[in-house]
């Protein structure tokens, strides 16, 4: 490899061999990070259910779903749990939400609530009057967007039979048939696996809300979404940290494919920045030194991932080592990502896989750094990302 050029790429032309040595040391230290989770993953299996339910509230926050609420509905239908009652919180909604609510509930065999929220407005606070509302002690949430397998409530409540559980990580999936969406399927089974796996470490990390079961007693044990409202998102790992804070060892994740949560990938880029952007802007509330280094881990690997792939056209030397590298770590990511699609039962699209591994180093790069600027849209609202 030209050293010259490596110390160009990352120290101005200053420390040339120091330059090397580091870079090639960060990117065999992330790989032999991912072998750790390949392992962590396959070590252990789903929690034990052992079909004993329990009851449940489940709290669904929704804004302007008027298309993708009956699809849920219809997933909660056809749960084989017979004891639960399902909250639904109004955030405002502009379109016929409400309406179409209305008659998808017909007919269901659950109990259920509406709320509309009337000053405050934002899925924290939903969800914070979802809790108030709740009759029964374990509390699951869930996106409106969303639809699940007919067993998860049971997969996701059973294993709180076990006292010392207090919270309960569910995985979450996106499915579409875009080339676009599949590659976006791909990614997303990363960072599910990741946050799997690091549970399995001890360390949670990652976490999300359209599949987290808690107890209500720990919710309000940690003050709710007290200190961590600078952000519109962080109802799921900023509550799970402070969760984690309270309760050390108390959080696992359901590594179950009966347990799996679908929801539909985005259609197009403009939908998909804003995602990011508004995941991106919670990991700087809190000080959580972790997520914190993790953050600046995957950018630093990112950018080096990078530095290799320009190296690879742009240097006559070293092309073994460049590809080397480039290759065992296409290749521990695809082992990697296809144990944890295929402990849901999803395939594993060659394909988008290697489109998603060579353009994903550029957009990481790119949100890393969009992240500290600028304002992102949800729900028809606008936000700073430079959220505190």
């Amino acid at each position: 490899m030209n050293p010259n050029s490596w110390s160009i790429l990352f120290f101005g032309g200053n420390g040339i061999y120091s330059c090397m040595i580091l870079a090639i040391g960060i990117y065999v230290g992330y790989l032999f990070f991912l072998l750790v989770l390949i392992m962590a993953w396959n070590s252990w299996s789903s929690l034990s259910s052992q079909n004993l339910e329990l009851p449940l509230s489940v709290i669904v926050p929704f804004r302007n779903e008027e298309k993708m609420l009956p699809m849920l509905i219809d997933s909660l239908k056809a749960q084989s749990h017979t004891s639960f009652e399902v909250i639904f919180i109004n955030d405002h909604s502009e379109d016929e939400s409400l309406k179409v609510l209305d008659q998808a509930l017909q007919d269901v065999p659950f109990d259920f609530q509406i709320h509309s929220l009337e000053a405050p407005f934002g899925k924290k606070e939903a969800i914070t009057i979802g809790v108030a509302l709740a009759t029964h002690d374990l509390i699951l949430t869930t996106d409106a967007d969303c639809f699940a397998t007919p067993n998860w409530l049971t997969e996701m409540s059973s294993p709180f039979n076990e006292q010392r559980l207090q919270m309960l990580v569910g995985p979450v999936g996106l499915v579409g048939e875009s080339f676009w969406q599949k590659m976006q399927s791909i990614e997303f089974s990363s960072l599910i696996g990741t946050g799997g796996a690091l549970l399995r470490l001890k360390a949670p990390v990652m976490a999300n809300g359209a599949n987290l079961a808690y107890r209500k007693d720990v919710f309000e044990a940690v003050s709710a979404f007290e200190g961590i409202e600078g952000t519109p998102s962080g109802d799921d790992e900023l509550l799970m940290n402070k969760v984690s804070k309270k309760f050390p060892g108390s959080i696992r994740f359901q590594k179950s494919s009966k347990a799996l949560v679908l929801t539909n990938a985005l259609k197009d880029w403009a939908e998909f920045r804003q995602q990011r952007l508004r995941w991106a802007s919670k990991w700087k509330v809190g000080f959580r030194p972790v997520t914190i280094f993790s953050a600046l881990a995957v950018f630093v690997v990112q950018l080096i991932q990078v530095g290799l792939i320009v190296q690879a056209f742009t240097s006559h030397g070293n092309l073994g080592l460049i590809a080397a590298l480039l290759l065992l770590k296409l290749l521990i990511e695809y082992i990697f990502l296809w144990s944890v699609r295929r402990s849901f039962g999803q395939k594993m699209d060659g394909l988008a896989f290697l489109v998603n591994y060579l353009l994903y180093p550029f957009y990481a790069i790119y949100f890393g750094i969009a992240a500290n600027f600028g304002k992102f849209h949800w729900k028809g609202r606008r936000y700073k990302t430079s959220t505190k």
